[in-house]
């Protein structure tokens, strides 16, 4: 476990992850591979920056996503959902390309739950990936990750 203080706040990166590349408040995205496919959550430092989440919207399995790419600062890819705060929500984006297999439904009553254990029970959705072996080669190691962090 990689840990991050930023100001007063601490963040817990899992060093068995990887991480979508991030710009700003876009991404903050993990994925745990398992075997063929791929579970999906957001970062601490992303349900932080959230707060209280109180809505997450999402599309069901076998539809198609694309993994997140960058147009200079602004995403170029399809989001596959929203999540939404009391103060805010944002566009939920894919770490890979692939077919969702499996929606967290305990997310879709329970929320909050993102909130209290990101990493784990607060898990999104699981993907099949389409092109793993050449895409997870751009994803971020937790230490990568972190380093982004300190500098935002």
């Amino acid at each position: 476990m990689v840990k991050v203080q930023k100001g007063k706040e601490y963040y817990n990166i899992p060093d068995d992850l990887l991480y979508a590349p991030s710009i700003g408040n876009i991404g903050h995205i993990w994925a745990r591979l398992e075997k063929d496919k791929a579970r999906i959550g957001i970062t601490d430092y992303g349900q932080k920056q959230l707060k209280e989440i109180v809505f997450v919207e999402l599309p069901g399995p076998g539809i198609t996503v694309e993994m997140l790419k960058f147009d200079g600062d602004k995403p170029n890819t399809q989001s596959i959902g929203t999540i939404e705060s009391q103060k805010t929500s944002i566009e939920l984006f894919s770490p890979l390309s692939g077919t969702i297999f499996e929606i967290n439904e305990e997310i879709e009553n329970f929320p909050g739950v993102i909130n209290q254990d990101p990493y784990d029970d607060g898990w999104i959705l699981i993907i099949k990936p389409s092109n793993l072996e050449t895409e997870k080669r751009q994803l971020w190691s937790a230490e990568k990750y972190a380093q982004e962090l300190q500098d935002l």
